[in-house]
């Protein structure tokens, strides 16, 4: 459906405060993540896929019915607070600033995108995340004298000092992404449209 980065990190969010709040049976997973990524895609798209393309995407698991459903039991355990700041939101605006070409965006992304991944990454806010993803997209793609320069420092309000222990657990999910058991992050960034090296 070619949805928006921030629409991805919206729905995840959307599912870890779901799960805090409200026990879900191995059965009814599935249709707990279409429904964050229907809501998620109404607050993030211009076009956002339909009820009928939730209920084809799951081969029919789910039925209409079943999506809108489950969509007012996660808004009312929400209490309709939807939209929250993610790592996808402060990406663009930081890259700028960073000065970051197509390939250092790709691999800024790929390791935000990993980071989604690994429950302990939850615990960094956005900003963080992402201001380690960058650092750490400086320090491999090379040609930097400092991996965080005094004006990121400024913007992002985190001193590379601050960032380092982030930066390194990224470092290491990187390290282990080909012999990770969840690959469609990998895959994704592998397709020839995407692919670059650093996969």
């Amino acid at each position: 459906y070619k949805l928006r980065s921030e629409t991805l990190f919206l729905t995840v969010n959307l599912i870890d405060r779901y799960l805090t709040r409200m026990p879900v049976m191995r059965k009814r997973l599935q249709l707990v993540g279409v429904v964050a990524m229907f809501i998620a895609a109404k607050f993030e798209e211009i076009h956002p896929p339909e009820v009928a393309d939730f209920v084809y995407i799951t081969d029919s698991a789910y039925t209409k019915e079943d999506i809108l459903t489950m969509e007012c039991q996660m808004l009312s355990t929400l209490d309709f607070q939807i939209v929250v700041p993610t790592a996808a939101h402060f990406m663009d605006r930081m890259q700028r600033l960073n000065g970051c070409d197509s390939v250092q965006r790709e691999i800024a992304q790929y390791l935000i995108e990993l980071a989604l991944l690994d429950l302990r990454m939850i615990r960094h806010t956005p900003s963080h995340l992402c201001s380690a993803a960058l650092m750490l997209s400086n320090e491999l793609y090379g040609g930097r004298t400092r991996a965080w320069p005094e004006l990121m420092v400024q913007h992002a309000r985190h001193t590379e000092v601050q960032l380092r222990p982030c930066s390194e657990e990224l470092r290491a999910l990187l390290d282990g992404a080909p012999g990770h058991w969840l690959q469609a992050v990998r895959k994704k960034f592998l397709l020839p449209q995407i692919g670059r090296a650093h996969v």
